[in-house]
């Protein structure tokens, strides 16, 4: 194991509130002014004083605070957090564009950073000029960077601007150009913040595919972003902030669930607090109006949801559900006048982030006569991995221009959880949590080679003759 980076109970103090009220140039001539006409009092100078020495005083604010990590060389690392959690400050450190107050940092190899539009560049300067004054920053020679020039510029589509000055640049192609010099000058340790979102889908794709290829070429990357979906599909390791403190360091996917349910948490008590609601993430029951529950419709008046229930076969409903056990969501609507055609009931289902892990087709259709319906899907046990899931309820016409006649966004919320890990038989042995979305009972064979020509549909071997 090869360390590219190592960081040791670092942390970083700024004093905040330093500077006394009314110190500029322009106070104090007013108070001399004030003095010579005999304006104000004895008593409110004494007020004045005291409130300016109370402003003066310095408050200590922590941005980091024991902060410990280590990376190797190759990995694609995310730090996650919410905002003023100090993932900035400890880029800027580790950039070492800002020294830390406390701790110690141990970086093998050139850092490149990409931290805020336009950093490094000159804006009196052309595109050209500035690839290569960033190129001498991050100690490229001359020569070095000339063979890479073509590449950094093809790589960033700014090819028709390259002999403009950056000021007239707009923030996407400050961007596009400043990645390119930075992921192109070959260096050790690629330093990205939330910055790329600046850039469109397309660049995005091309930044994340080219950060891979560093890393499969032995290269270390940090990246910061708000996206925990990105992060997810970039990295394979996360650092977790929150008030400047370290609270996770590990696999990618624990800690960006744990990060998700840490904002839930919060939303959870701000609700109580600002509204009185007793609002939880998890929903195995709604009824219609709902406040809190957003409904969809393209033909008003047509359709109306009344409500909804998960349960299990026994019909006792559980927002938790045993990955081992059925589930089957039940959804009630109401056809408040005749239709032209039958209605197709659909559940969207989608993960923490927010991403849509499949949508749910029927078999049977809503008949299109006025009346009431019940519609019930079943969950397959194992069909959905450990982890929360959201369900959209929907009925559909996909013949009409405006398909949606009903949609109940977020009807269910469901956890899914892991049974005894142990008693698990597929695992043999394995009891770390299982990544992905789904944990789907597949049919896997094992058999000596050319003794079976194919395995039957129920999943048997049948027996070589």
């Amino acid at each position: 194991m090869t360390i590219a980076l190592r960081v040791e109970n670092l942390g970083k103090l700024y004093a905040i509130n330093q500077a006394a009220r009314g110190t500029t140039l322009r106070d104090q001539l007013a108070r001399g002014v004030n003095r010579l006409l005999g304006r104000g009092s004895e008593a409110q100078s004494l007020i004045e004083r005291e409130a300016n020495e109370n402003a003066a005083r310095p408050r200590d604010f922590w941005a980091l605070r024991d902060v410990s990590f280590e990376v190797e060389e190759g990995e694609r690392v995310g730090i996650i957090g919410a905002n003023g959690a100090g993932k900035s400050t400890l880029l800027k450190i580790l950039s070492r564009i800002t020294p830390p107050t406390e701790g110690r940092i141990e970086i093998h190899g050139r850092v490149a950073s990409l931290l805020e539009v336009g950093t490094g560049f000159h804006p009196e300067l052309s595109g050209r000029e500035n690839v290569y004054l960033n190129g001498a920053v991050l100690g490229m020679s001359r020569g070095e960077i000339a063979r890479k020039f073509d590449q950094i510029v093809d790589f960033s589509g700014v090819e028709k601007f390259i002999d403009t000055p950056v000021k007239h640049y707009s923030s996407g192609m400050y961007v596009r150009l400043a990645f390119s010099v930075s992921a192109w000058l070959d260096p050790d340790i690629l330093i990205v913040d939330e910055v790329l979102s600046v850039g469109d889908q397309a660049f995005q794709k091309k930044c994340e595919e080219r950060m891979r290829e560093l890393t499969r070429e032995g290269r270390t990357v940090l990246f910061v972003s708000h996206s925990l979906a990105t992060v997810n599909q970039m990295c394979k390791k996360a650092l977790y902030l929150e008030e400047g403190r370290a609270l996770s360091y590990g696999v990618v996917e624990d800690l960006t669930r744990e990060y998700n349910r840490d904002v839930v948490k919060q939303i959870e008590v701000e609700r109580v607090q600002e509204h009185g609601e007793d609002w939880r993430w998890h929903r195995a029951r709604f009824s219609l109006p709902d406040p809190q529950i957003e409904t969809l419709t393209d033909h008003p008046g047509a359709v109306e949801c009344l409500g909804g229930e998960a349960v299990s076969p026994d019909g006792e409903a559980a927002d938790v559900v045993p990955i081992d056990k059925q589930t089957h969501l039940v959804v009630h609507y109401r056809v408040k006048r005749d239709l032209p055609r039958p209605l197709v009931p659909t559940f969207n289902v989608y993960d923490e982030l927010g991403t849509i892990v499949f949508v749910a087709m029927p078999e049977a259709l809503l008949p299109g006569r006025a009346g009431d319906y019940e519609v019930r899907c079943v969950l397959p046990a194992f069909l959905l991995n450990e982890g929360r899931f959201t369900f959209n309820a929907n009925l559909s016409d996909f013949e009409a221009d405006k398909t949606t006649f009903c949609a109940v966004v977020g009807a269910f919320r469901l956890e899914v959880q892991e049974v005894d890990v142990a008693a698990d038989r597929r695992r043999h042995g394995y009891r770390a949590p299982l990544p992905g979305f789904t944990r789907p009972r597949l049919s896997i064979s094992v058999c000596p080679a050319g003794a079976v020509d194919r395995v039957n549909t129920s999943g048997e071997i049948p027996r070589a003759s």
